[in-house]
């Protein structure tokens, strides 16, 4: 059994891979495995892998689809593959520091854990290709523990799966839908929900890339996969015991996901799916939540940032001026 797997699917991300693939392969953990799974990429990321590949065959493995699988798809197909004891995944369009695995590794050893996090760098990369760290006061720092007693990891987490470890328990049951977007949002929410006791390792291990026309901010008919993810996440949470103790939380953090992208909906080009994509998400809150308008978390917000998300009128009527 190795110590660590590092999951790391390749799409059309050539411009960036070695610097991904040098990122870990010089990592001062030993007994790491790095399971590559090349998604029919389109460009010369084949060409490199084969390269590392041939270097490193004593840490890296390449698996190729013979079709484009998808994002969710190359990930549990490298959960179903990876012999480590915990698992990473690290996006080959992102780095890591090359102590990264080390440190997370002996924080879940030493404290027991069944998930770890790090903190994170933000990169955004400029038009000219020069990357540029976006500022944020939004670091995480918390004692050991699990989500009943953390309900603030609701918010808080960035639930996505490149800064973090899992231990390869945690994960069975636990898989990437494959048919939808935003498939990180209930893996990540999954797995902190499952896990007895989460730590952190409270340093900026990992490099996130914002990249130019990002998916993110690329709107069509998919956004209505966040309506069926948001059921999944909250199905999820009401299936636990301590589900009373954090409602309160939950709430706030579906108020948060649902006008997160109800105000996206100005990056939509199709003014029906806008429309009626915020209708969608009103009337799943108010059915869920009817007097989410009431919690205390939300209610902190900027008072005008409030009137505009929490009003489906005028939410349209930004996305519409914007």
């Amino acid at each position: 059994m190795k110590k660590v797997s590092v999951i790391v699917p390749v799409y059309n991300t050539e411009k960036y891979l070695k610097r991904c693939l040098d990122s870990l392969v010089m990592q001062t953990l030993d007994d790491i495995e790095i399971i590559i799974i090349e998604d029919r990429s389109p460009d010369n990321a084949n060409e490199i892998l084969k390269d590392y590949e041939k270097k490193y065959k004593d840490k890296i493995k390449v698996f190729h689809n013979k079709t484009n699988k998808g994002i969710g798809y190359n990930r549990n197909f490298g959960i179903k593959k990876a012999s480590g004891k915990y698992i990473g995944f690290v996006d080959s369009d992102d780095w890591v520091n090359e102590t990264m695995f080390e440190k997370m590794y002996d924080k879940a050893e030493k404290g027991k854990l069944d998930l770890v996090l790090c903190n994170f760098h933000k990169m955004l990369e400029k038009e000219d290709g020069a990357l540029e760290e976006l500022q944020s006061t939004d670091i995480l720092s918390f004692n050991n523990g699990m989500l009943k007693n953390m309900p603030n990891l609701l918010l808080d987490v960035e639930l996505a799966p490149w800064n973090k470890l899992y231990k390869k328990e945690l994960l069975d049951g636990i898989t990437f839908p494959e048919d939808l977007k935003y498939e990180d949002t209930i893996f990540v929410l999954k797995a902190m929900a499952r896990a007895k006791k989460i730590g952190i390792v409270d340093e900026k291990l990992n490099y996130y890339l914002v990249r130019n026309k990002s998916e993110t901010t690329i709107m069509d008919k998919k956004v209505y996969d966040i309506l069926t993810i948001t059921k999944m996440m909250l199905e999820e949470l009401k299936s636990h015991d301590y589900y009373d103790d954090i409602k309160e939380y939950v709430e706030a953090m579906t108020i948060r996901n649902l006008f997160r992208y109800t105000l996206q909906q100005k990056y939509q080009k199709d003014k029906n799916i806008k429309n009626d994509f915020i209708d969608k998400a009103f009337d799943y809150l108010n059915k869920e939540f009817p007097n989410w308008k009431r919690n205390s978390i939300w209610r902190k917000k900027n008072v005008l940032k409030r009137m505009i998300e929490g009003n489906r009128i005028l939410t349209k009527f930004y996305c519409f001026i914007f």
